[in-house]
């Protein structure tokens, strides 16, 4: 079994040929449509890599809101404080609603990636990108220690 190679077609031509491994290391301008200014944007967020992307404490936040809010309506077996209708709306709150975010910051993700609120983050497609990256590159390593490739 080889390596997955299809995800290097959400990579710019020059990591077209890298391992799994070495697109997670790789900095987040590798991704197709990421330019140097949107990664000069990103790293007040600490992002820098493909992996950082990934793995960004506002993005799985948000990510979390996010589902939280798309079953709120499925919660009526749970105690709390909020009603349905807050739930669902907390993703359309604005990203400087999550703590740690700036409304600098804020700034920054819209110029970036045109994010307005906590679920356009949630759902931004080069998150997407970088997730499915770390996650495969993780398979692979497990699958190389497992003897299965």
């Amino acid at each position: 079994m080889s390596e997955p190679g299809f995800i290097v077609k959400f990579y710019d031509k020059a990591f077209e040929e890298k391992k799994i491994e070495e697109l997670v290391c790789a900095p987040v301008e590798a991704i197709s449509g990421v330019s140097e200014s949107d990664a000069d944007d990103l790293k007040s967020l600490g992002i820098e890599t493909v992996e950082d992307l990934a793995l960004n404490k506002y993005v799985i936040f948000a990510q979390g809101i996010n589902c939280l809010s798309d079953c709120a309506s499925d919660m009526e077996d749970v105690d709390v404080d909020l009603s349905f209708e807050e739930i669902e709306e907390l993703a359309e709150h604005p990203v400087s609603s999550i703590d740690g975010i700036s409304d600098g910051d804020a700034a920054l993700l819209k110029k970036a990636f045109g994010i307005d609120n906590i679920k356009e983050l949630a759902e931004n497609k080069y998150v997407a990108i970088a997730q499915a990256t770390v996650n495969l590159a993780n398979l692979v390593q497990y699958l190389k220690e497992t003897g299965v490739i």
